[in-house]
């Protein structure tokens, strides 16, 4: 009995002496918010290389009852990890005991105290690395950081009913709806999303259609509602939040980091501590990562080109590269300089390759020639001065000599002069240009020029070939030795082309030279001016430039005005330094913005590009042209292709196009002459036109008399082509305007302006014209789609459809509609329009501010919608979305069961087989009185429209109910699948 009772009291002391020091150790790891506060400021500071973050672990010394602290170490915390996630086992999962275990494992291996400096610099992150082997070091400073169990907890409860919702349900809408909620529950939602995905079931998938990516797309439509109730987001969005939110994008795959690195605003100054995360994909060698994390952050200059640029490059990930490089000017000039060292001859690819241990190298886009176009891709784009790129301006040089060679004797479409001229720009002082075209000159058999350019260049003898000295000696002992002076009125290649001798076979100016007049003073240029200005003129007009290789910038050198009496050249190379601003803009506005007279081109986009690329300042302007017609788009419309206007007179001919098969050229060229306006002259008139002075240097003063000759002709010929243009529509009885207006596609930026623009991460800037006003029509109470009507301009025609999406009343302008019929919508029907840039300023000068919004056209149409919704606080429901016909804009929808759809679509199909209508039933009286449909022609009785019936895929008529037709058009719509992704598609609409 009494060993009993001993045994017993023992058993009690021991229990109540365990539960003693669980209460101790409980109240132990009890954390204040001030030391707290200590632990983050200490965390700021603290820097660490590789793939630790800011690390601070305080350690609780045990004593011989491991169950107090140290009465000295106030600032320091005990801690145990209390968060357990779901996410998988190899992603470090650890449970607040295991992660007790590891510090204890840390305590051994090294102890530091209160992070003094001392401390700070004697922390031995790799012993901790090495007893810590499975801790995820950054998720226990997270951890440490948040130091609230039980808002953990509540996170976790959370997430698992949204996760729980995504599975269960197939529409989303309301499982991003309960997220939401939360969002403005939640104190700081940024760490609550970074929770959320952490804890994620579907965070690896490498899909759009993923839970976790629908939380961070659902947060950012979120953070840019009216909903957001972030105010301080400077404190709530700090530097660890950003380093959390990026690792956990990035663990598995790159699809969410575009949208992370907008929602985390991750791109800023001072964000070098995002470096270890792009230093931990370096090390496994993943330059994917690697260029798309320190390209879009701004952090390319704390790598090397060897590093990151060089392995791209090896493994021809060419768009990754541009992605890395762009914004970064410094980058950009030292991979273009790396790879002009490439297209160095002599130089051994072998060895880099060897030497950078890249893994993937693809050798076969390693070639020179490959190697020799990228450079002179990204030069050009990067705009990088040819003084730095020696090689590559030899390389691009070289190409254009080819051409040129190409041209001349094998196409055989370049006269004697341009070619001369053209060939001497292009080699211009390189030595390894002028010996390649003696080389080339002689491959084409054709020594005797060789020699003569020899001579020209004055190259010795010891670099030149044994015909070509040979044939120099015969030059130097002939009658005729004296070098021809390149480029002047004589060739001496004049015997291969004779330009008089093919006036047979051309079309010729029916206009007398005398009326051809050189504009090259002030006093002549507004003599022209005045005379080209007189109402009722027809005018055709035409402009050259200089061909560029790449080593020149194009400007405008030669505008050509005809009437039918007379023909202005405008010398734009010496009237430049000659004119003002003012007498430029009496060009634009007193003949192009003049509807007294017709304007006659043939391709004008590329003139008027042109124009305003040598004078920006008549961009604006121009935009307003009046009575302006491109023949090349009016001659489509009249001429059919399988039916000229004259006889083929090309027919005869054996030549069917041009090949050069062994000069290294693998394209197959066209007669120039069966291209374009020549052979739209010969279509009407039987003969084309010489383009042999087309690739001519207009910018050499003085001109040939054959460039004059030829640019009259270019000019004068447009007004005899739109005579017979408008004699064969009269003649055809065409309905079709012979006065089509020019778009204003002209004035948008170049595919090259923009990728330009791209690389330097620049946005156009608004407009400085006038500021934006506040539209004051239609603001107030909040509206209905359905209330709300507008006019779209052709150049937003994205952002139109997406609002007749959402049930907005919208008329979207053609892009050959004029902006004038905006204005008379607005007017008549009360709308309001949405336009931007330039138009908007003609459309607002013309109705007024307040019925007319500017749209920031330099956004997606996503978010322009956006702004328009919010602006004029229309709100847009579930039942909103697909209520407008997306072909009429009509609402007006007649809803017919299936069965009646059915019998309407087999009755069609047997007419027709039947050719014969069968007699009326008592099913189309139904029809006709229940729908006023006439079920024998399938039209609707009242307009006639015909319901296309034949729209519909059989197996619908046994899936779906009823059928939507809509009245005004007879466009069919149903019920399915699609309906739930267009919500899915418009949630951000459906939440402002």
């Amino acid at each position: 009995m009494i060993v009993l009772f001993i045994l017993m009291s023992t058993l009690m002391r021991k229990y109540i002496s365990g539960v003693c020091r669980i209460k101790t150790s409980n109240k132990a790891v009890q954390v204040c918010e001030t030391q707290l506060n200590a632990v983050n400021s200490v965390l700021k500071e603290i820097t660490f290389e590789d793939d630790q973050r800011a690390l601070l672990i305080l350690e609780a010394r045990n004593r011989e009852n491991h169950n107090l602290l140290d009465s000295h170490c106030d600032p320091r915390l005990c801690f145990q990890r209390s968060y357990t996630s779901n996410r998988r086992p190899e992603d470090n999962e650890w449970s607040s005991l295991q992660f007790n275990n590891k510090l204890k494992s840390h305590h051994k291996a090294k102890k530091f105290g209160a992070m003094s400096g001392e401390d700070k610099s004697n922390f031995d992150a790799e012993a901790f690395k090495e007893a810590n082997p499975k801790v995820s070091v950054g998720w226990a400073a997270s951890a440490m950081r948040s130091g609230d169990e039980k808002k953990i907890q509540l996170m976790k409860a959370k997430s698992d009913h949204l996760q729980e919702m995504w599975q269960e349900r197939k529409d989303k809408v309301p499982v991003m709806n309960q997220f939401r909620d939360y969002l403005k529950e939640s104190d700081n939602p940024y760490s609550f999303v970074v929770f959320l995905l952490n804890d994620s079931h579907d965070l690896h998938v490498h899909k759009t259609t993923t839970y976790s990516y629908a939380v961070c797309k659902e947060f950012c439509g979120w953070l840019f509602s009216s909903q957001c109730n972030v105010k301080n987001k400077n404190q709530v969005l700090t530097p660890e939040i950003k380093l959390d939110a990026l690792s956990v994008t990035m663990r598995y795959h790159t699809v969410m980091f575009q949208l992370v690195l907008k929602i985390y605003e991750l791109r800023h100054q001072g964000n070098g501590y995002m470096l270890p995360e792009i230093k931990r994909f370096l090390e496994k060698k993943k330059y994917n990562e690697c260029a798309l994390l320190a390209g879009h952050l701004g952090l390319q200059d704390h790598f090397t080109i060897d590093e990151i640029a060089v392995p791209l490059i090896l493994q021809n990930k060419l768009n990754l590269l541009e992605t890395y490089l762009r914004g970064n000017s410094g980058q950009q000039m030292l991979v273009v300089q790396f790879l002009d060292r490439m297209c160095e001859k002599g130089y051994n690819i072998n060895n880099l390759v060897s030497s950078m241990s890249v893994p993937d190298v693809k050798m076969s886009h390693l070639q020179k020639k490959s190697i020799s176009k990228l450079a002179t891709r990204l030069a050009k784009l990067y705009e990088i001065p040819n003084d730095l790129i020696p090689n590559i301006v030899t390389a691009r040089g070289l190409g254009a000599l080819r051409f040129l060679l190409y041209k001349r004797y094998i196409e055989n479409s370049m006269a004697a002069g341009s070619w001369e001229d053209m060939v001497e720009n292009a080699v211009g002082d390189n030595e390894t240009l002028q010996l390649e075209l003696v080389e080339q000159l002689q491959w084409y058999n054709d020594a005797k020029s060789a020699a003569k350019w020899a001579n020209f260049y004055k190259i010795p003898d010891e670099k030149l070939s044994h015909p070509v000295i040979e044939e120099r000696k015969r030059l130097a002992e002939g009658p005729t030795s004296a070098p021809a002076a390149v480029g002047g009125e004589e060739s001496w290649e004049d015997e291969l082309m004779s330009v008089d001798g093919m006036d047979a076979y051309y079309y010729k100016l029916n206009l007398d030279p005398s009326s051809i007049q050189l504009v090259d003073t002030k006093e002549k240029y507004h003599e022209c001016i005045s005379r080209l200005s007189r109402p009722g003129l027809t005018i055709g007009v035409d402009s050259e430039w200089k061909p560029s290789f790449g080593n020149t910038t194009q400007r405008i050198a030669l505008m050509q005005f005809a009437t039918s009496d007379q023909i202005f050249l405008l010398d734009m190379i010496t009237l430049h330094s000659l004119l003002h601003k003012s007498d430029w803009f009496l060009l634009a506005n007193a003949l192009f913005c003049n509807e007294e007279m017709i304007k006659l081109g043939y391709g004008f986009d590329s003139d008027l590009k042109m124009v305003v690329k040598t004078y920006p300042f008549l961009k604006e302007p121009l935009t307003h042209l009046k009575r302006t017609v491109d023949l090349e788009k009016l001659a489509a419309k009249v001429i059919d292709k399988a039916i000229n206007l004259m006889p083929d007179t090309v027919g005869d001919s054996d030549d069917e196009g041009l090949e050069d098969k062994d000069s290294g050229v693998n394209v197959k060229f066209q007669a120039v002459e069966q291209r374009g306006l020549s052979e739209l002259v010969r279509q009407c008139f039987g003969k084309p036109l010489n383009k042999g002075e087309q690739m001519s240097d207009w910018e050499r003063r003085p001109l040939r008399n054959t460039q004059i000759q030829y640019a009259a002709l270019d000019a004068f010929v447009l007004l005899e082509v739109y005579e017979r243009l408008k004699e064969t529509a009269k003649r055809e009885k065409m309905e079709i305007d012979v006065e089509p207006p020019v778009t204003v596609k002209w004035s948008k930026d170049s595919k090259l302006d923009r990728m330009k623009a791209k690389a330097k991460n620049y946005r156009p800037p608004k407009s400085t014209f006038t500021p934006k006003p506040e539209t004051t029509a239609y603001l107030g109470s909040e509206m209905e789609p359905g209330q709300f009507r507008v006019v779209v301009d052709s150049m937003l025609q994205g952002l139109g459809r997406q609002l007749r999406n959402c049930g907005v009343d919208v008329q979207i302008l053609n892009y050959d509609e004029d902006h004038q019929k905006a204005v008379q919508a607005a007017m008549q029907e009360n709308r309001i329009v949405l336009s931007s840039g330039t138009p908007y300023q003609t459309i607002c000068s013309k109705i007024g501010a307040e019925r007319c919004y500017n749209v920031d056209n330099t956004l997606p149409a996503k978010e322009q919608i956006v702004g328009v919704l919010q602006h004029f606080k229309v709100k847009v429901k579930k039942e909103d979305i697909l209520s407008r016909c997306q072909v009429c804009n009509s609402d007006n929808f007649l809803q017919i069961p299936s069965k009646d759809v059915l019998r309407m679509s087999e009755k069609a199909e047997n007419m027709k087989r039947s050719h014969g209508a069968p007699p009326r039933d008592s099913w189309d009286e139904h029809m006709l009185t229940t729908y006023q449909i006439n079920s024998r022609n399938t039209s609707f009785v009242k307009t006639g429209v015909d319901i296309r019936i034949d729209t519909i895929p059989q197996k619908i008529f046994s899936i779906v109910d009823s059928f939507y037709i809509c009245v005004k058009c007879g466009k069919i719509f149903w019920e399915g699948p699609h309906m739930a992704s267009a919500c899915e598609q418009f949630a951000h609409v459906l939440n402002l």
